[in-house]
């Protein structure tokens, strides 16, 4: 039988001061105190419904794209989370079952509208302390929750009672008041690679993994290339022709003409050499040509 707001608000420890004691109750397991008696500490009046109870994000989620890391949120803190990410939120509330009555949580259809999955999970009998619940956004866009914003529901319903009650040495998180150390199998540390290290051979990976909608951005960044260098091609390449073709003119004179001017240089002073070579011989000859008709004279 699920319990009404009526059966509700009779077994509720209401009082701040009496759940903080009733919690002792079950840590020391006295059920002839306890009896039928449920605590949700702190208890919020507003919050229950006709047959549920709405519980809200407590002072502290965790993240599986940091799984190690757990992360504090305080009243006034905004919590986003990212398209596809997933986060385990502790509930504010702290709550304590009797032997005979079990709970479901289940998610707020408002969530589910707007594309949020959320782990529907059960509360034993002789349970104690906070819940951690899983939100997952499926949704393409960031959604947020803030400190004390009700995020999921809980159902209470009466049961035979229990012979094995729930103890620390069977229920590893009972009691629990924070988050602690959670062993993941699957959950790894998400380490975010620089854009200048990323290849073609890791964008192929990551499609080959999740599939749509990673093949269009493939896609996209391959027509962008193509695009890309068809205006290379049709506006720039041109334009680099012309000028390379410039610059190959320009060195080739400079160096026809740097040749040129050795090469003058070179025949004038041939040029030079030559001719004082002859002048030198001339010089010769009609000097002894002198000497000898002075000599035939005399």
């Amino acid at each position: 039988m699920i319990l009404s707001d009526k059966d509700l608000r009779s077994r509720i420890v209401q009082s701040t001061e009496e759940a903080q004691k009733a919690k002792e109750w079950w840590k020391k397991g006295e059920w002839d105190k306890i009896e039928d008696k449920i605590v949700i500490d702190p208890f919020n009046a507003y919050a229950l419904r006709a047959c549920c109870y709405d519980l809200s994000v407590g002072e502290e989620y965790l993240s599986l794209r940091d799984p190690e890391n757990s992360k504090p949120i305080k009243v006034g803190e905004h919590l986003r989370i990212g398209p596809g990410e997933t986060i385990l939120i502790l509930t504010k509330e702290y709550i304590c079952l009797p032997k005979n009555v079990m709970s479901m949580i289940i998610p707020r259809a408002a969530w589910i509208f707007e594309g949020a999955f959320l782990s529907s999970t059960r509360i034993d009998p002789s349970w104690y302390g906070k819940l951690l619940i899983g939100f997952t956004n499926m949704a393409k866009n960031p959604v947020g929750l803030d400190y004390g914003d009700v995020f999921c529901t809980c159902y209470f319903m009466e049961t035979t009672e229990i012979e094995n009650v729930l103890s620390p040495d069977k229920a590893k998180y009972l009691g629990r008041e924070k988050i602690g150390s959670i062993q993941f199998s699957h959950a790894k540390q998400q380490k975010l690679m620089p854009a200048n290290k990323v290849t073609e051979e890791e964008i192929d990976k990551v499609v080959d993994l999740y599939g749509w909608p990673w093949d269009v951005v493939r896609g996209m960044f391959e027509l962008t290339r193509k695009a890309l260098m068809e205006w290379i091609e049709k506006e720039v390449a041109s334009d680099i022709v012309t000028e390379a073709s410039a610059a190959a003119e320009r060195r080739a004179f400079d160096e026809l003409t740097k040749q040129y001017r050795e090469t003058t240089r070179w025949t004038r002073n041939l040029s030079i050499g030559v001719l004082t070579i002859f002048g030198t011989l001339a010089a010769a000859i009609v000097t002894a040509v002198v000497g000898y008709l002075i000599y035939l004279f005399n």
